[in-house]
């Protein structure tokens, strides 16, 4: 049987494309993309990185290490849709509502820096320009001082496969009992697992319910350690006092074990000023959008928030008019992440006169039938 010479020259053709084909799949991947800018990661994001990435994204911790040029620029593609859609680092809380003393969120010009790099090649510069690891130590240790006691909490059996889970642990206060306590140092167990911890002070039985019936005195997050009050300030614990701890996990890729523990730093018989609180509920059913308000009837300094968000709350605005009709907004929630507890101390207390009005207005979920909650409190200084 013959063949037409265009028939073989086709073959040929196809022959040759498919080769083609073959031979640029199976060439090496070139060191770097084009390069089109003049920041790199040795000298600019690795800056960034250790200043807001780390706290997560290290050996051993809740995720990825980005600390080594090699493992941050085989995640680039990710870490840019990252940044882009403010899901990393945590955009929890907006900017300019509030200042806090720990905010794990890029700034502008940190946000620009990055995506110069993930866009112009991601070069990596020169080891000359590299700082030195960063050491984070743990703060000041009362208890080791004899100052304070330490807790452990049980240990807590953390299944594969999910994204969030929520534990309640409660344990008794022991010595810290009827005490001043002026620091509570959370220790993590497990940092592979942890995304956060906050702690309660509770009248022995008052935290069996669905939320706690008791006061925030702690919270630790992998970019915030400790909440520690101003100088001078202490959180008077209940006589049979009892601390309750919600754990927020996320799993690892198999069964894993946590065992955290929680330093109680005593304060000086003569420390003059206590810690107090004020609490506002938003709750309602079958409306979106939920309130409440609150006159504040003696002068209130306003030290820390810890606002408690249930999955079906959407944004939260706390707000304060003070006396002079002057606004200012606390605190702004534009896109709640229910995974992430907040304990929010502010860089400096905030004066609200006698006569201001506190505001809490929240958003939530339209296909949320049941009834709906948001909560905050304040701690405030006495």
């Amino acid at each position: 049987m013959l063949t037409s010479p265009h028939l073989v020259l086709k073959a040929l053709s196809i022959i040759v494309v498919a080769m083609a084909v073959l031979a640029v799949a199976g060439a090496p991947l070139a060191a770097d993309d084009p390069v089109s800018t003049s920041v790199t990661f040795n000298r600019e994001i690795i800056r960034i990185v250790q200043r807001k990435c780390e706290p997560c994204h290290a050996a051993g911790g809740l995720a990825m290490s980005l600390s080594d040029y090699r493992d941050a620029r085989a995640w680039g593609r990710a870490i840019r849709e990252e940044l882009v859609e403010h899901r990393m680092p945590p955009a929890i809380v907006a900017r300019g509502y509030g200042q806090y003393e720990t905010d794990p969120t890029l700034n502008a010009r940190e946000m620009a820096t990055f995506l110069t790099w993930l866009d112009g090649g991601m070069p990596r510069g020169d080891e000359g320009d590299r700082p030195a690891t960063r050491v984070t130590a743990d703060p000041l240790d009362d208890v080791a001082g004899g100052a304070g006691i330490r807790l452990s909490l049980p240990a807590q059996t953390v299944p594969a496969g999910q994204d969030l889970i929520v534990r309640r642990v409660t344990i008794g206060a022991g010595a810290a009992a009827g005490r001043a306590v002026s620091r509570v140092q959370f220790r993590p167990g497990n940092r592979r697992l942890l995304r956060g911890a906050v702690v309660f002070a509770a009248p022995s039985g008052a935290a069996s319910g669905s939320k706690p019936l008791a006061r925030w005195i702690g919270a630790w997050l992998p970019w915030q350690h400790a909440a520690v009050p101003p100088s001078g300030y202490a959180f008077d614990l209940p006589p049979s006092a009892e601390l309750v701890v919600d754990l927020y996990y996320r799993s690892a890729e198999a069964e894993s074990i946590d065992q955290s523990a929680i330093d109680l730093s005593f304060a000086p018989d003569a420390a003059g000023g206590r810690i107090d609180e004020v609490a506002m509920d938003a709750s309602g059913r079958g409306s979106p959008t939920i309130r409440d308000r609150m006159d504040v009837t003696r002068p209130t300094m306003v030290w820390a928030i810890h606002p408690m968000l249930e999955s079906s709350t959407t944004s939260m605005e706390l707000r304060a008019e003070r006396p002079d009709k002057s606004v200012e907004v606390l605190l702004w929630i534009p896109k709640a992440r229910a995974e992430w507890p907040l304990a929010l101390v502010m860089r400096e207390p905030v004066l609200l006169p006698s006569g201001s009005t506190l505001s809490l207005v929240a958003e939530t979920d339209p296909s949320h039938t049941g009834a709906s909650q948001a909560r905050v409190t304040l701690s405030v200084l006495r």
